[in-house]
C-alpha cells in the first residue's frame, strides 16, 4: 500500500518547528531551557531518550486541552505526565512494529500517524489514523504481547511515550488513576466496535460519508467556507478504511468530486458541502 505523497516541506525547517515546540514545553533537571534543537535534531532526540524530563505546568495544560484528558483531576493528570517522556518521531519512522513488543504506549501531541497491518498475502492495509490527542499502543504497551499492527509517523511528530512500568506503579500508588484512565484507554476499542457495526449493517456510501465526517471533526480546517482535511490518502487507503474495494472507492470519490461534495486535492480533501454526507449518515 502506498500513501499519497504529502506536500514537500524542507526537512530541516519541519524538524526545527517540532523540536522548537518541544523545547518550549519541556525543561530538564538542569533547570535550563533546551536550546539548539533545530540545529542538531538527532543529537537532541538522543538527549530526550537519556535524560528524564522535569514536566512543567505548560505540559499539564497542553494535555488537559485535549477533550479526553480535560476531565482528569489534576493529581491524576500529573501522575500520567510523570509516567512519560517526550519523543520526537520522524516522518516514516515506526513507533510500533507489527509482531514486536513495546514497553510503552503513546499520546500524540503534534503530527499524525497511520496504523497498518501486513496480511499473509503480502498486502498491507490501512486501519486507522491517529491525530493530536489520540492514544495508541495500548494493547502492546499495557500487556505482554506483541503489537498486531505497525504505527508510523506521517510527518515529524511529537509524542508522550508513557512507560508501562511507571504507569502501573503510579496506579498502585494512586488507585483511582486506573478508573479515571479507563474511558481513555478503552475509547479506541469502542470505536473499533462501532466500525464493525458500520461495516456489517451500513451500505458503502454511508461508510465513506461517516469516514469523511470523522476526519473533518478530528483534523478539519475551515477554508473559504469549506472544510479542508489536510491528510493525503490514496483511493486504496480510503477503501481499506471503509471496508470496500478500490474500484468502489474510485467510483464514489469521482462522483463526489464532480458534485463538489468531496474534492480531492494534492494535499488532502475539501468538503464543499457537508449536508449530503450528513444525509447519507441519517444525521
Amino acid at each position: 500500500m502506498i500513501l499519497a505523497s504529502p506536500s514537500e516541506t524542507s526537512e530541516d525547517s519541519t524538524v526545527a518547528d517540532k523540536t522548537g515546540e518541544l523545547a518550549r514545553i519541556y525543561c530538564f533537571k538542569t533547570g535550563k531551557e533546551v536550546a539548539g534543537w533545530g540545529a542538531e535534531p538527532t543529537s537532541m532526540r538522543q538527549a530526550t531518550d537519556s535524560v528524564e524530563p522535569v514536566v512543567g505546568q505548560a505540559l499539564h495544560e497542553r494535555l488537559a486541552a485535549f477533550p479526553h484528558y480535560a476531565a482528569l483531576p489534576a493529581e491524576s493528570l500529573a501522575r500520567l505526565v510523570d509516567s512519560a517522556v517526550p519523543r520526537l518521531i520522524r516522518q516514516d519512522e515506526a513507533a510500533l512494529r507489527q509482531g514486536e513488543g513495546s514497553p510503552s504506549l503513546f499520546i500524540v501531541l503534534t503530527g499524525r500517524f497511520k496504523m497498518t497491518r501486513s496480511l499473509s498475502n503480502g498486502r498491507s492495509v490501512l486501519l486507522a489514523l491517529f491525530n493530536p490527542g489520540d492514544l495508541f499502543g495500548v494493547k502492546a504497551g499495557l500487556g505482554s504481547g506483541s503489537s498486531e499492527s505497525t504505527v508510523e509517523a506521517l510527518e515529524n511528530s511529537l509524542c508522550l511515550e508513557v512507560s508501562r512500568e511507571r504507569l502501573l506503579a503510579a496506579m498502585v500508588e494512586w488507585p483511582q488513576l486506573l478508573g479515571e484512565l479507563l474511558p481513555i484507554l478503552t475509547r479506541r476499542v469502542a470505536e473499533c466496535g462501532n466500525c464493525a457495526i458500520e461495516g456489517t449493517f451500513y451500505r458503502v456510501e454511508p461508510r465513506f460519508a461517516r469516514l469523511f465526517l470523522r476526519l473533518a471533526e478530528s483534523v478539519g480546517q475551515l477554508r473559504d467556507g469549506a472544510m479542508f482535511i489536510p491528510v493525503s490518502l490514496s483511493r486504496q487507503d480510503l477503501a481499506d478504511m471503509a471496508g470496500t474495494t478500490i474500484e468502489t472507492s474510485i467510483r464514489i470519490l469521482s462522483r463526489w468530486g464532480k458534485e463538489g461534495v468531496v474534492v480531492t486535492l494534492p494535499d488532502g480533501f475539501l468538503i464543499g458541502d457537508r449536508e449530503p454526507l450528513a444525509r447519507l449518515c441519517g444525521d
